[in-house]
């Protein structure tokens, strides 16, 4: 193995890479957009950007943004690890008091979240002059209100030598919001890596994916019918009424369609707002019963008991709705439950069985689920699992991010095998590498998609399994995600080739 030779870098830290190379070098030339799967060395691509900045301007300083205070340490401790000493690095957060920050700020390299820089760039605590690079991790997030554009803005503006490199697993996979990353960004360079690019299939192992398909029961079949009939027939009002113009509307479009009601404020829109707010409401119990589980789906049922609004009224005294919700009691009682937590607990136990060493995480949509998976692994003799939720409280659960790194160091030393995530767990976490990734339901987000893929086959062997309820949403958002995931890559190639066009000698 060769390792970086460089006067910043502590000799035998990173691997001498092709693909590094050519992103870092092309980084160092103008504002560039890193794209490459998690598990590729983002943080060494910005190492190594970051030791060229400092052999160029010895006299300048560092600024590492990343979203959150875990990764935040995560990216310091790295950076410390790659970093010729000498250096100094601090960590500049809300937690620390807004006089101290100015004395922080004439450290040589700064790891903040972006919020802290805005509030601090506004009320003067820091100016960037004196930055030669801003790094920016998890750059997909650079778009509407968030704080790095502005961020961005001010260092474009005060810098005398700026550079920006921006960092992501995937930037999305819809033109626009790309092209406003790049804009938000000041973007001019595009450098993107597959697994499948020739100077990176050296560095990955082999990934298998499949997956397993189940079926609903013939009795979950049954709520179902009569869920959606009580949805269809408010759609088909809503349709009637002219407040749509098509039976498939989504969630985005439902919420948006109430804020233009909200503000016409008459009869009509109201009892318009209440129909989209059953739909809603409906569709909402639909999801849980085909994608999740019975223990979900019951759950949502009380909580629709204690709430008070004509929305829920109205679908509690529809006697569809009542056998349905006896329907789903009744299965509970007996024990039965979704099909997928049966398939799931057969992937574990096999898994476990081939392997005793193997480490799987579990991404799953809402935390009631993960609560009943926890119930059904603990079953397996071999499983030890464990819960990995956000912060926010609900109904007396969530996990502070002192408590979430205490989880994935456990992980990480086999105090548990399998990881139940929510979203926390796809997004820039130093999350051990795992034997396997299980999907307990597909996600239609390339973003998510891509992010939660790259816990797996880094240093390994690995395999992604995607649980499918046969005939619902699943099998739509399945398609949806694949297909987003090859658009984006599709478009940042193009972007890429275009820019090496432009750049070539006889242009």
């Amino acid at each position: 193995m060769l390792f970086v030779n460089h006067p910043w870098i502590v000799p035998g830290t990173i691997e001498k890479r092709k693909y590094q190379d050519g992103i870092v070098k092309s980084a160092l030339t103008a504002n560039t957009l890193c794209v490459i799967p998690t598990g590729l060395g983002k943080t060494n691509i910005a190492a190594l950007a970051a030791a060229s900045r400092l052999e160029k301007y010895p006299d300048k300083k560092i600024l590492f943004l990343a979203p959150t205070r875990p990764l935040v340490n995560q990216h310091k401790k790295s950076f410390e690890r790659f970093l010729k000493t000498g250096l100094e690095l601090v960590i500049v957060t809300g937690h620390n008091k807004p006089e101290e920050r100015g004395v922080l700020y004439k450290s040589d390299i700064i790891f903040s979240t972006p919020q802290t820089i805005r509030n601090d760039l506004k009320r003067g605590t820091i100016k960037l002059t004196d930055y030669s690079l801003l790094i920016v991790d998890e750059a997909h997030r650079a778009i509407g209100n968030y704080a790095y554009p502005y961020v961005a803005k001010m260092y474009m503006l005060q810098a005398e030598n700026p550079l920006i490199l921006a960092l992501t697993a995937s930037p999305g996979s819809f033109r626009q919001k790309i092209n406003e990353v790049k804009q938000k960004l000041f973007i001019s360079n595009v450098e993107i890596r597959t697994r499948e690019d020739s100077d990176v299939k050296p560095y990955v192992q082999e990934l298998k994916q499949s997956w397993v398909e189940v079926e609903l029961t013939q009795e979950m079949k049954e709520i179902k019918s009569l869920l959606e009939e009580l949805k269809t027939e408010r759609i088909n009002k809503l349709l009637q009424w002219r407040i749509i113009n098509s039976p498939m509307i989504s969630k985005s479009m439902i919420i948006r369609k109430q804020q233009e009601l909200a503000k016409r404020k008459t009869g009509m829109g109201f009892a318009a707002m209440s129909m989209l707010a059953a739909v809603l409401k409906l569709d909402h119990a639909l999801t849980l019963l085909e994608t999740q589980c019975l223990y979900s789906l019951n759950n949502y049922f009380e909580a629709l008991g204690q709430q008070e609004s004509r929305a829920v009224a109205r679908i509690l005294a529809e006697d569809r709705f009542a056998s349905a919700l006896r329907q789903t009691e009744k299965l509970i009682k007996q024990g039965n439950e979704h099909p997928k937590i049966a398939a799931l607990k057969e992937i574990v136990a096999a898994e476990l069985e081939k392997n005793k060493y193997s480490n799987i995480i579990i991404f799953v949509q809402f935390r009631d689920t993960i609560s009943r998976i926890m119930e059904a692994l603990k079953e397996i003799p071999l499983a030890a699992p464990v819960e990995f939720i956000g912060q926010s409280k609900k109904r007396g659960k969530g996990l502070s991010q002192k408590e979430q790194i205490e989880i994935l160091n456990e992980f990480k030393l086999g105090f548990y095998n399998i990881l139940l995530a929510t979203q926390i767990g796809e997004e820039g976490l130093d999350i051990e590498e795992t034997s396997a990734v299980i999907f307990y339901e597909p996600i239609p987000s390339a973003i998510r998609k891509i992010q939660r893929t790259g816990r797996t086959a880094r240093t390994q062997p690995g395999k992604v399994i995607t649980l499918l309820t046969k005939n619902t949403r699943d099998e739509a958002y399945n398609w949806s995600g694949y297909h987003k995931e090859r658009k984006m890559k599709k478009m940042l190639q193009g972007m890429q080739k275009q820019q090496s066009l432009e750049s070539s000698p006889s242009n």
